[in-house]
């Protein structure tokens, strides 16, 4: 609008030029020319389309909106613009001193026709610049064939896999976790066949342990048959030789006898090959309708889920899961097995459990496991006080000559670096005829001077060494005063 003022400024000093030189009688007629003529504009109409013009270039400038909206009336106009112009331009020459007033139009004009070339080249490169990028994007898009998505193991793959393009120090990380999972997959894999095996073992167990029905029917001590609870287990398996259940646990299992230990380390009850194996009697035992072996010992693995003999070692554990001194929780709760032979029924109350080497580089290996019967009292007596000796827990179960013996054995990792050199054994006798199957299991007690061997008195025990019995042999009945003055033993005062 600025140029507005300017212009009025101009013409009017023009015009006061006329009045000044032609008088009143020359501009009178030029009006009258201009009213004559009424395609003709005035002054004012050309300032009027000037002023116009000016608004649209300012809104160009500003980048409104109005641009598009005016690109119309500016085109329709320019050709009565021209027209205007030329009659200006006679106007002008006609008025005399108007010269700076076309000078400054045509300036204006000239000015205001490059702004609308600019704009209107600006707009023609844009809509160029625009179909361009229309036609460059459809026609890459047409020779661009789309990228296809892999699936996700592709995915996973080139995530894992060393892969073209990849830096080396990405490769070497890859390189590094496909040998830890190698690693990994080696070790794990076969656990977890080992552990899947194993749950299928004991599968096959209870299904075996539904066939056998514990009868508490009295049997006659001079039975001759089998026991009718054994005739289902006896023909799928001819070498059953007896049943064993600790109530409260796993523990609870056909038990069989062959012709040698090994067989059933690696066979279940169908004989089939297992992990687990099954309960077997050692072979030197003897089961017969008039009896059977003074010491009957039975093996079973000690499996990492739980089953077969693997709850024995709860017995131990418990000696010592707490300080000063052990709960013996295990012990309390369960201290009676139930073992049936093929003739008789029987319940044994345990009266001692202990740890024993196998491995004579590592000291002495006592022979729990090789006592089948016993030759005479002394036998008894001196085998007895020896597993005493090793026994880790003192009971108010006593003994004598002429009990039978039950053992249960199997492998045991208490200490670091003890491997498999290790066994568990758990004895107990059997219940006498018209005795009681009550235990005070509240007298228990720890063996405070356990009998172990050297590498645990060198690895575990800082060179302590064992050096007394400890046990009290009143508990064993069969050992006199003459047994003890012999051996050198002073039974407790009574009163202890």
């Amino acid at each position: 609008m600025g140029g507005r003022s300017n212009t009025d400024r101009t013409v009017t000093a023009g015009l006061s030029g006329v009045n000044a030189q032609s008088g009143k009688e020359t501009v009178m007629e030029n009006d009258n020319e201009f009213r004559k003529d009424p395609d003709k504009q005035t002054v004012d109409e050309i300032l009027a389309d000037i002023d116009r013009k000016a608004a649209i270039s300012e809104s160009l400038e500003e980048g409104t909106d109005e641009n598009d909206m005016l690109d119309k009336e500016v085109l329709s106009q320019e050709a009565s613009y021209e027209d205007s112009t030329e009659d200006g331009e006679s106007i002008s020459e006609e008025l005399s001193g108007a010269d700076e007033v076309s000078d400054e139009q045509a300036a204006f004009e000239e000015e205001s026709a490059e702004e609308y070339e600019a704009d209107d080249e600006n707009e023609a490169e844009i809509f160029d610049a625009e179909d361009t990028d229309d036609t460059g994007s459809s026609e890459s898009n047409e020779d661009k064939t789309p990228e296809k998505k892999h699936n996700i193991f592709y995915r996973m793959a080139k995530s894992i896999i060393p892969w073209k393009g990849d830096n080396a120090g990405l490769i070497v990380r890859k390189i590094v976790f496909i040998v830890a999972l190698i690693v990994f997959l080696a070790t794990a894999i076969p656990l977890l066949c080992e552990l899947l095996s194993m749950f299928n073992d004991q599968q096959v167990s209870n299904r075996v342990s539904q066939m056998y029905k514990l009868d508490d029917t009295d049997v006659p001590e001079d039975n001759m048959d089998i026991l009718p609870s054994f005739k289902k287990l006896l023909e799928i398996n001819p070498d059953t030789v007896g049943y064993i259940r600790i109530d409260g646990t796993l523990v609870d299992y056909p038990v069989v006898k062959t012709t040698d230990n090994d067989f059933y380390l690696t066979h279940d009850f169908y004989k089939n090959e297992s992990k687990s194996g099954t309960i077997m009697m050692d072979y030197h035992n003897k089961v017969t309708p008039q009896g059977h072996s003074g010491n009957l010992i039975l093996y079973g693995h000690n499996m990492a889920v739980g089953t077969f003999f693997a709850p024995l070692n709860e017995y131990w554990r418990t000696m010592y899961d707490q300080y000063p001194e052990g709960s013996k929780s295990f012990y309390k709760e369960h201290p009676i097995i139930r073992f049936d032979t093929l003739y008789e029924q029987a319940e044994w109350k345990i009266f001692a459990f202990g740890i024993y080497n196998v491995d004579e580089s590592r000291g002495e290996v006592y022979g729990y496991n090789l006592k089948y019967d016993f030759s005479s009292e002394d036998d008894f007596n001196d085998f007895m006080i020896n597993i005493m000796d090793r026994s880790d827990i003192f009971t108010d179960v006593d003994l004598k000559y002429g009990d039978d013996i039950l053992t249960l054995s199997t492998c045991c990792w208490p200490y670091e670096g003890s491997d498999r050199t290790v066994r568990l054994a758990v004895f107990a006798r059997k219940i006498r005829e018209g005795e009681s199957k009550d235990v005070d299991v509240s007298k228990a007690e720890v063996n405070t001077y356990v009998r172990r061997w050297q590498w645990v008195y060198d690895k575990v025990s800082n060179g302590y060494d064992w050096f007394m019995s400890t046990w009290d042999r009143r508990k064993l009945l069969s050992y006199s005063a003459d047994d003890a003055k012999r051996d050198g033993y002073s039974f407790p005062d009574k009163t202890e």
